[in-house]
C-alpha cells in the first residue's frame, strides 16, 4: 500500500515472513509499506502515515492527440 509519510527523516529494515525490506522514510516522502505490518500500524497510529493520493496516468490516446496537434500549432506560428 501506498502512503505519504510526514515523520522524522529514518531508515528501518521490515520483515514480512521470509520477505525482508530495507525502507528510508523522508518527510512528505511517498512509500511502499505491507498493510498489515506492526511497523506501519504503529506509525499509523502515530500520525505519520496516510493514504498517498492515487496518480491517475494519461491514456496513450490523449498524449498520441496533443503530440500530434503540437506540429500543426508550430507550423502555423511559423508561417509555414
Amino acid at each position: 500500500m501506498n502512503y505519504q509519510y510526514s515523520g522524522p527523516t529514518s531508515g528501518v529494515t521490515l520483515q514480512d515472513g521470509s520477505d525482508v525490506r530495507e525502507v528510508m522514510l523522508h518527510t512528505g516522502g511517498e512509500v511502499d509499506l505491507p498493510e498489515q505490518h506492526e511497523y506501519t500500524k504503529t506509525l499509523l497510529a502515530m500520525g505519520y502515515l496516510k493514504l498517498a493520493p492515487v496518480k491517475q496516468a494519461k491514456t496513450a490516446r490523449t498524449g498520441a492527440a496533443d503530440d500530434q496537434s503540437k506540429p500543426a500549432v508550430d507550423a502555423a506560428t511559423k508561417g509555414a
